[in-house]
């Protein structure tokens, strides 16, 4: 497919000065005040304490988006990675961007629509109706890069035979639209400058959304009462991330149709009555603080899951001391390893329900395993979090995670048996389907790691006689394991 050569159009509208005072407006200010589901937070490169690395050693963003493009470009070119997986792949090159801006994710709008299959009531196929979403990313006349992203992802997925770029306006603020005649009407492609911020927006009525957040304070969810309320009890304003779920509001826009469904996720999540929800990370030193306010049944709740004034001396003694980020987490382990997996589940049709049970009962049958007993009551409610190793790329939340066990000998057989299990079941299904390409598969090294490999090699875990370890490569876990070691000696 041929590039546009459109970033010449959108740099002549995007690059100059934003106004003197976006940088004292916080980003949610751009965020409407009805969005479903939002998420915040600083750049990566920001994370790291002053005082840890020389800022001339760190990678700059035109740096690191070079080298993981370098890297995707030299996989497709040698036909590793096919057209399926493309996506995926472009997505991985993106994730840079976030790494060197403050930047927003916002569920804008979601609508579904049934799909007349004959199924009962409660067992509807839904497919989506309409979507909003946006990426806000205070670049602060650094953009270009941006564009670059934004132009080569263009390039692949459309050409000027079936898509067609427009140069729009809204009051004085300019912007671009890309509407590819292969898409619904409302799947259209928005983007431009807002204040200090690029923003990209995908949706009919997206970006004049957050164009109308950004011009009136009442339409924006920083000056919503409760999120405003609720932000200063989590210490949002300094907080290095946050994330805000509006399930009421999820809830009415779902619809009639899908409320059972809604309501099952609703209920594996613990979340049945509540309306608002927001979570936000905050720093003390290199110590992360972890916070939550919800609004349940008409009172609002505050948590706190970590508090770096009250970290254990020999939890927070084995953490790499090279590690620029560290939280210890007191959280229901079980919440995070039985519910949430419940929870994606219940987002399924009863048809895949049926399947992932049928596919989780044979590798439990398989194993021999039982997983109440010899792994999930097995595991502490203490997760150690750091990012240590660094990932090379800067990729955000490349950590390393390290959940206490109880019983470390019967954990290790039951994952021993339920990794093996589940390796044979995917070469089986690969086999079964003919899939040659991106094969996902479950591999076990000499030393007792166990990873996942699809094309390149994936999260890693070991068990050890504390710990379950997890990290984002095999290496990545053999180097943090060594600090572990070197530190509890």
């Amino acid at each position: 497919m041929r590039h546009f050569g459109f970033p010449t159009l959108v740099l002549a509208l995007a690059i100059g000065p934003g106004t003197s005072h976006a940088q004292d407006r916080p980003l949610t200010s751009l965020v409407p005040a009805d969005s479903l589901v939002v998420y915040t937070a600083k750049p990566y490169a920001l994370l790291a304490p002053p005082t840890s690395q020389p800022t001339s050693s760190r990678p700059t963003e035109s740096n690191a988006i070079s080298s993981i493009t370098t890297i995707i470009s030299f996989l497709n070119a040698s036909g590793l990675i096919p057209d399926e997986g493309q996506v995926f792949a472009d997505v991985a090159a993106a994730l840079p961007l976030l790494g060197q801006f403050e930047h927003g994710l916002v569920l804008l709008d979601a609508t579904s629509r049934v799909v007349d299959t004959g199924a009962p009531a409660d067992d509807v196929s839904l497919r989506l109706d309409q979507l909003q979403a946006a990426v806000i990313l205070r670049t602060s006349g650094r953009q270009r890069v941006v564009l670059e992203v934004l132009n080569r992802i263009i390039g692949r997925y459309t050409n000027n035979e079936v898509a067609k770029l427009t140069n729009l306006k809204i009051g004085h603020r300019e912007y671009q639209r890309l509407v590819d005649r292969r898409m619904p009407g409302w799947a259209v492609w928005e983007f431009g400058l807002l204040d200090d911020c690029y923003v990209v927006c995908f949706g009919e009525g997206a970006y004049s959304k957050v164009v109308e957040a950004q011009a009136n304070k009442d339409r924006s969810l920083a000056d919503v009462e409760w999120f405003k309320r609720a932000s200063k009890r989590v210490h949002g304003d300094t907080s290095l991330a946050q994330w805000y779920i509006a399930f009421s509001r999820i809830r009415d826009r779902l619809g009639i149709a899908t409320q059972h469904r809604v309501d099952r996720v609703t209920k594996s999540l613990g979340a049945e009555d509540i309306s608002s929800d927001l979570w936000a990370i905050g720093r003390e030193g290199r110590a992360l603080s972890l916070n939550r306010c919800y609004r349940r049944s008409g009172e609002d709740i505050v948590q706190t899951f970590s508090d770096p004034s009250t970290y254990p001396a020999d939890l927070r003694a084995i953490i790499p001391a090279k590690a620029e980020n560290m939280a210890i987490i007191t959280v229901p382990t079980k919440w995070l390893v039985d519910d949430v997996p419940r929870a994606w589940l219940a987002a399924q049709s009863e048809d895949k329900v049926d399947f992932w049970k049928r596919v989780w009962e044979q590798v439990e049958r398989d194993a021999a395993v039982d997983i109440d007993g010899s792994l999930i009551s097995q595991l502490g409610d203490r997760v150690l979090l750091f990012d240590y190793p660094p990932h090379p790329l800067k990729v955000p939340f490349a950590l390393t995670a390290a959940i206490e066990i109880h019983d470390a000998e019967a954990v290790s057989a039951a994952i021993n048996a339920l990794l093996e299990s589940w390796g044979r079941y995917l070469d089986e299904r690969a086999e079964r389907l003919k899939v040659t390409l991106v094969r996902l598969k479950v591999k076990r090294s000499d030393d007792g790691i166990w990873y996942f490999q699809a094309g390149i090699l994936g999260p890693a875990l070991k068990v050890t006689d504390r710990f379950i370890v997890i990290s984002w490569s095999p290496e990545a876990l053999r180097d943090a394991l060594t600090q572990i070691d070197k530190a509890r000696k």
